[in-house]
C-alpha cells in the first residue's frame, strides 16, 4: 500500500552578525537539520549584506550580517510550525542568542520563510515571512537553491 507523502518543502533564512557569523550559521543548520529531522537539504552560498536597523539605533549596531537560505524537507504531521518555532527558540538561545533590542546585533536569527504553500499565522508567528518576497537577502539567497519554487510561492501569495 502506497503511503501518502508526508514531507514538505521548509525554507529557512539564516542570519548572523556577531561572532564567528559562518560558524554560527553552520552550526544552526547541524542543529535544525538534527532536530527537526530535516532531508534533502539545499543552502544557498553565504550572502553579505548591511544589517537592518531602526533610525535611532546605535552606531555600534552597524555590523554587516551574514545570511544563508536552507532548502529542505521536513516532516509536519511531528513538526507542526509552533513545534518547528520552539526548536529554533532552543537552537538560537544554544548558540548564545539573548533576547535583546529589536534588530539589535545577534549571534544568531533563524527565521521560517514559508513551508510548501502554506498560509499560518499565530501571535508568535507568520508563515509565509513577512519579508521573504522584498527583502534583498531572502530573494537571492532563495532562489539561488530554487527559482522555480520561490516564483511559485511568489505567485500563490502575492495576489
Amino acid at each position: 500500500m502506497n503511503q501518502p507523502n508526508l514531507e514538505s518543502k521548509i525554507i529557512f533564512g539564516i542570519g548572523s552578525n556577531l561572532g564567528d557569523r559562518a560558524h554560527n550559521i553552520d552550526l544552526a543548520i547541524d542543529k535544525l537539520t538534527q532536530y527537526l529531522q530535516l532531508k534533502n537539504l539545499k543552502k544557498s552560498s553565504i550572502y553579505v549584506n548591511k544589517a537592518m536597523l531602526p533610525k535611532d539605533a546605535p552606531h555600534n549596531w552597524d555590523i554587516d550580517f551574514f545570511n544563508i537560505a536552507v532548502l529542505a524537507s521536513i516532516n509536519l504531521q511531528n513538526f507542526q510550525p509552533p513545534k518547528i518555532l520552539q526548536i529554533i527558540k532552543k537552537i538560537e538561545n544554544e548558540i548564545g542568542r539573548t533576547n535583546t533590542q529589536f534588530w539589535a546585533p545577534r549571534e544568531i536569527d533563524i527565521d521560517i520563510l514559508a513551508i510548501d504553500k502554506i498560509f499560518y499565522q499565530s501571535e508568535e508567528l507568520i508563515i509565509p515571512h513577512i519579508g521573504l518576497f522584498d527583502r534583498d537577502f531572502f530573494v537571492k539567497t532563495v532562489c539561488e537553491i530554487d527559482e522555480d519554487y520561490f516564483l511559485e510561492l511568489k505567485n500563490h501569495f502575492k495576489r
